[in-house]
C-alpha cells in the first residue's frame, strides 16, 4: 500500500493580504476606542507616550473626579516636568491620546498576528490538518 502525501498548499497571496488588512483595520478600531478607554481608567498606561510627548522630562498625571447631577466623570490632567529647569507644564490630554493611540494600535495588531499564527499552527488549525499553510 502506498500512501501519497499531498504537497502542502499555501494560502493565496490575495487572501493573506485581505486577512492582514482586516486584522489591521480591527486593530485601528480597537486602538482608537479601547486604548483611550483603558488609558482613562488606568492613566499609567498612557505613560508609554512619554518619549514623544515629554522628551528629556518626567511625565505625571493627576486624577480628577467631577460630579454632575447624578453622574460621576473621571479625568486625568497630564504634566511634563523638564529636568534642567524643574518647571511643571500641563499637557493637553488630546496630545497624549494622539501619541498613545498608535502605540496601542501596534500592540493590538501584533497580538492579532500572534493569535492568528498560534491558531493556524495549533493542533486544531489548518496547517496541522492537511490544510493550507500561511507561508
Amino acid at each position: 500500500m502506498q500512501t501519497s502525501k499531498k504537497p502542502a498548499r499555501k494560502v493565496k497571496t490575495s487572501s493573506l493580504l485581505i486577512g492582514l488588512t482586516v486584522e489591521l483595520a480591527f486593530a485601528i478600531f480597537m486602538g482608537f476606542t479601547t486604548g483611550p478607554s483603558f488609558g482613562s481608567h488606568y492613566p499609567q498606561l498612557n505613560l508609554i507616550a512619554r518619549p514623544f510627548v515629554c522628551p528629556n522630562g518626567q511625565m505625571s498625571y493627576t486624577n480628577q473626579q467631577v460630579q454632575r447631577y447624578d453622574e460621576t466623570y473621571w479625568d486625568a490632567a497630564w504634566y511634563c516636568e523638564r529636568e534642567p529647569t524643574n518647571v511643571k507644564a500641563e499637557l493637553d490630554s488630546r496630545i497624549v491620546f494622539r501619541y498613545a493611540s498608535p502605540l496601542y494600535i501596534f500592540a493590538y495588531f501584533a497580538a492579532f498576528l500572534l493569535i492568528t499564527y498560534w491558531y493556524w499552527n495549533s493542533s486544531i488549525g489548518p496547517a496541522k490538518n492537511d490544510g493550507l499553510r500561511l507561508w
